[in-house]
């Protein structure tokens, strides 16, 4: 009978450390897809003149970076990454690397910056913090993969 309690505990930890890691992959896999989306939704920024479109794709960016739960999403603008995960920055602080871990706070300027697009009256303006947003979080990617 002993035998039968080490086998279930050790099936046990087994399970637990796989979820563990599915659980880390899984949120890799989201970081990246929603950081893909957001360069994207950044180079997008800097495409038109229209202050409404500009601020639109950098909302798009702020809404990937914080995911529905933060306190600058804004769901009426439209959310590209739906589906792709929870937000940048929230995927990444689950994911145990320290790269991940340091790209938190990259992220955190990125998404400081293209709100500082969207608080803009000039479009030419909110496209160049669209740009620097590109630049920061094409900088970021480089290091997660």
């Amino acid at each position: 009978m002993r035998k039968y309690y080490v086998a279930l505990a050790l099936f046990v930890a087994a399970l637990g450390l796989a979820t563990a890691v599915f659980a880390q992959a899984s949120a890799e896999t989201a970081v990246l897809d929603q950081w893909k989306t957001s360069v994207q939704h950044s180079k997008f920024s800097q495409d038109y003149n229209s202050m409404k479109e500009v601020t639109s794709h950098l909302q798009h960016v702020v809404n990937c970076l914080q995911g529905q739960s933060g306190p600058g999403f804004e769901g009426g603008a439209g959310n590209p990454c739906q589906g792709q995960g929870a937000g940048m920055i929230t995927d990444a602080k689950k994911v145990n690397k320290p790269n991940y871990q340091a790209a938190v706070r990259w992220f955190e300027t990125a998404d400081a910056t293209a709100k500082a697009g969207l608080r803009t009256k000039d479009p030419d303006a909110a496209k160049a913090l669209g740009q620097a947003t590109q630049i920061i979080l094409e900088a970021v990617g480089g290091q997660l993969r």
